[in-house]
């Protein structure tokens, strides 16, 4: 969320930009203007449809253009408020009593174990990037098969998803952007609320951010990475905000996208002084259009009066359709009694159908409070209950925000809430409730800025943020499988614990945190969730309450749910025996290991030629074996019968190191007359080498000087 104080008498779009790269936006015919959706239950069509060109941009130039805007003054990004609660049209008498969350859920035994992490390593932080601090850092960051991309309000980088290293950057917000122009009123001047996605049905990594706002020209940015590696460049566009609206400005983008389509929303704001909500607009981006890489086909929707900040679901699998949602709706002022409102799109079109509401658990018995945190008196901001993000799967929609708990005492203490919603279950008069909903709550420990996700079992992960007068601004993160108990979640898991107080408003007067989080799904596994999020680093200097001291830092993680079949717990790896599901309490089994195939056995024959003293050894094969190991020892004549000695074998032959064959063996030099000598032959394969056989006393023949494998 962005707001400035520059105010632009008009709006120009450069040719040069930087002295580099030009882009151009050309205007295609309006499509007719639909009807409000209360009237058009068959779905409006688009305000105007049009078409964007992109511009192409490497890294290399990204990195030209870091250099040549250099650093910027530490600044903050505005919390815009929003109305609410908004009611519902007409009279309703909410279907039953406010239904208390928070109270004890089932016990640990009846769900799923936290989820181990599978990965955890630093993300962009703070305290290194203290020539362009900005608060707070929007942290957002996704995987693809081969790279972590990550983007906050400070800046781009590319990660290794195997070690966390930076392949690129950071690289700052305005320098990703800055193809586009990055002059008064052209498109990168001010880009902020920085989204990203993976696209699984094409293999691109897709971002967003808005730019401008509060008087200055208000433009919406869209980014495609040129190939599933986020490394061989992108190509972005800039779509004119408020080409339709003057006077107005946009703020708080939701992404999303769908087999052919992808989604962004914004809440619209007229320019100071007034500053107020005008309504939301959508922008409905043709896929095929922007993988081809040329312009890009837009459609443009607004609404006035269906309330603010819509999320546009991820939609996963295949769908005709997709949904966008907001929340806050209520039958009453001061009531607690809330829904979530629904609106689908379909096609052919793009068609926007308003298809009502579903009603949710109860909160607003509180304002949000700020979140206690130790060492500091100073509380961390929680923002508001608006949606953070929506994952469509199944025909199911998955959502998430943190509300207040409900106890009214007047503190706000916040947790975070999360729902499935059934759009079937959506109607005009909100007489359904949501088939499955939760929350995570702690006694003392305030939960915020959670971000959700499902994968393809069915298993819900949810990642956030909390404190408490005891824990520093800290990471954390959850799961549930789908036949856990309805409505609960595994205990929380910390991913990274917070090192300090954090205290930071660069003149304005909240302590920004968030805005929101990100966790996402492993396109490579589609079980492997991805987590990314923020935690208080350690403060550059005095200690709180010394304001702008403090510093955020963002973590990444990996985990996956509980399992549910035997293949959750499968790791791919022969040699330590096949893994089960302990289905009960989520718990992946060990296997049994395999051991290696052992010795070849009575097959081992050996014969000496007396005019050479060479003695040959030949073995029959052994199905399981990949190569065969050759060990030779000696014993004094008088100690056979009873061996106490111990063995002194060496290896005589590792693999067919001689070249005489796979199951033969030559020894060219055995012992003399007078000692008595053996060999044994065993067999070794991917899984290691197994014992030597049976000693005459019993129990396996030691195995004092193994074989090393052949290369």
């Amino acid at each position: 969320m962005r707001e400035t104080a520059r105010v632009g008498p008009g709006r120009t779009l450069a040719g040069l930009i930087l002295g580099a790269l030009a882009m151009s936006i050309g205007l295609g015919a309006q499509s007719p203007q639909g009807r409000p959706q209360e009237q058009a239950p068959a779905g409006a069509r688009p305000t105007r449809t049009y078409q964007v060109h992109g511009i192409v941009v490497t890294h290399q130039e990204m990195r030209r253009f870091d250099a040549l805007l250099g650093s910027r003054a530490p600044r903050g990004v505005p919390f815009r408020a929003l109305p609410g609660p908004l009611l519902i049209q007409g009279s309703l008498k909410a279907p039953g009593e406010p239904s208390p969350q928070g109270a004890p859920g089932p016990s640990p035994a009846a769900i799923s174990p936290t989820p181990p992490l599978l990965a955890s390593f630093p993300g962009m932080m703070d305290i290194i990037l203290d020539n362009n601090r900005v608060i707070p850092p929007d942290t957002q960051g996704v995987a693809g098969p081969t790279h972590l991309v990550s983007l906050t309000n400070r800046g781009y980088a590319v990660l290794d998803r195997a070690t966390g290293a930076f392949d690129i950057g950071p690289i700052s917000l305005q320098a990703f952007w800055a193809a586009l122009g990055t002059a008064a009123g052209q498109p990168a001047a001010d880009p902020f609320d920085p989204k990203v996605v993976f696209d699984q049905y094409s293999g691109r990594f897709i971002v967003a951010s808005d730019s401008g706002g509060d008087g200055a020209p208000s433009w919406v940015l869209l980014g495609i990475s040129k190939a599933t590696d986020p490394t061989l460049g992108w190509t972005l566009y800039a779509i004119d905000a408020d080409a339709t609206s003057p006077g107005t400005f946009a703020d708080y983008p939701g992404l999303g996208l769908d087999p052919t389509s992808v989604y962004i929303s914004d809440n619209m704001f007229n320019n100071p002084p007034l500053g107020t909500f005008t309504g939301a607009k959508f922008w409905v981006v043709d896929k095929a259009s922007l993988l081809a890489g040329g312009a890009a086909t837009v459609s443009e929707f607004f609404r006035a009066g269906l309330g603010a900040s819509w999320r546009p679901a991820h939609a996963f699998g295949p769908t005709a359709v997709n949904y966008i949602v907001n929340e806050g709706w209520s039958d009453s002022r001061n009531s607690t009694h809330r829904w979530l409102r629904v609106q689908q799109f379909s096609y052919p079109g793009p068609l926007l159908a308003d298809l009502g509401f579903i009603r949710v658990a109860d909160y607003g018995f509180d304002a949000l409070g700020g979140a206690p945190q130790p060492g500091c008196a100073q509380t961390i901001d929680t923002g508001d209950t608006r949606l953070l993000n929506v994952v469509l799967r199944g025909g199911q929609i998955w959502t998430t925000h943190h509300v207040d708990d409900p106890v009214r005492d007047g503190v706000g203490k916040s947790e975070v809430a999360w729902y499935q919603v059934d759009p079937a279950l959506v109607n005009t008069a909100g007489s359904n409730t949501v088939p499955q909903q939760g929350r995570v709550s702690d006694p003392v420990r305030w939960y915020y800025y959670p971000s959700i996700a499902v994968n393809d079992a069915g298993c819900v992960a949810l990642g956030f943020s909390g404190s408490d007068a005891g824990t520093f601004g800290s990471a954390f993160y959850t799961a549930r499988r789908p036949i856990d108990t309805a409505g609960t979640m595994a205990p929380v898991g910390m991913l990274k614990g917070g090192v300090d107080s954090y205290y930071v408003t660069f003149s304005g007067t909240l302590n920004r945190w968030g805005d929101y989080s990100a966790t996402e799904l492993d396109p490579a596994d589609g079980r492997t969730f991805w987590t990314v999020q923020e935690f208080a680093g350690q403060q550059s200097g005095g200690a709180c309450p010394t304001n702008n001291t403090g510093r955020w830092g963002t973590w990444w993680g990996a985990f996956r749910c509980g399992c549910v079949t035997n293949a959750d717990c499968d790791d791919g790896l022969v040699c330590n025996g096949t893994e089960t599901c302990d289905t009960g309490t989520g718990a992946c089994l060990a296997g049994t290991p395999i051991q290696g195939p052992g010795p070849v056995g009575d097959t081992l024959q050996a014969s000496q030629d007396p005019a050479t003293a060479t003695a040959t050894l030949t073995w029959s094969a052994i199905a399981s074996a990949a190569i065969y190991n050759t060990y030779r020892g000696t014993i004094p004549a008088n100690f056979l019968a009873s061996r106490p000695s111990p063995y002194d074998h060496a290896c005589y032959e590792s693999g067919d190191a001689a070249g005489d064959g796979p199951t033969l063996s030559k020894d060219a030099g055995p012992p003399g007359a007078g000692t008595a000598f053996y060999y044994l032959v065993d067999g070794e394969n991917s899984c290691g080498e197994g014992p030597l056989g049976t000693a005459p006393g019993g129990g396996f023949t030691p195995n004092t000087s193994p074989c090393p494998t052949p290369p």
